[in-house]
């Protein structure tokens, strides 16, 4: 069965952002944010997962990000973008089983829902030159292991549309191709 992973991040965003912005400590943060929401137990070891990476690698992603936004200071961004960026960026540098189009998706979708109306357009613009410079800029669905499907989830005003991705289907690979990204051949 598909799962979306979007409470997931949103849970990684908000306790990133109350580690960065309240100055809470990661643990208590993190285990505030479990504790308000609802979600599965695998869903919320990936929110773990997502915090804690982003936290060990905050000063690469940082890096690499910060490189890709030109005649403006990375550190005057919004929080919120800044962090969901983070998470983004961990995920396409330190998440092979997830596919870009996912990872990007997700993101625009959370820039939307928690951050300004053109926060989505900027994260869309910033991503998609990261995950040129990612491991993923030549992502091969088939050279990935095999994960359980994640459904993308896209909203626009009351109407929500789902999509199944499946890892290594040939969907996978159409869609990878759509999104420009080049695949290997074995």
């Amino acid at each position: 069965m598909a799962k979306s992973r979007r409470k997931a991040r949103e849970a990684a965003l908000q306790t990133l952002y109350e580690i960065e912005v309240g100055k809470a400590s990661p643990e208590t943060s993190m285990a505030n944010t479990l504790e308000a929401a609802a979600m599965d137990p695998e869903i919320a070891d990936y929110a773990v997962r997502l915090a804690a990476g982003v936290r060990e690698h905050e000063a690469e992603l940082d890096q690499q990000i910060s490189s890709l936004i030109h005649g403006y200071d990375y550190t005057r961004l919004a929080a919120i973008d800044r962090n969901l960026l983070r998470i983004a960026g961990y995920e396409l540098f330190f998440e092979p089983a997830i596919p870009p189009k996912v990872t990007i998706n997700e993101a625009i979708e959370i820039a939307k829902k928690y951050s300004t109306a053109e926060s989505g357009k900027f994260v869309n613009g910033v991503l998609g030159k990261l995950v040129q410079a990612s491991p993923k800029a030549n992502w091969d669905p088939t050279a990935v292991p095999v994960v359980e499907d994640e459904e993308i989830v896209r909203e626009s005003g009351s109407a929500t549309e789902v999509e199944t991705l499946e890892a290594g289907s040939k969907e996978a690979e159409d869609l990878a191709k759509v999104g420009g990204w080049k695949l290997r051949s074995e």
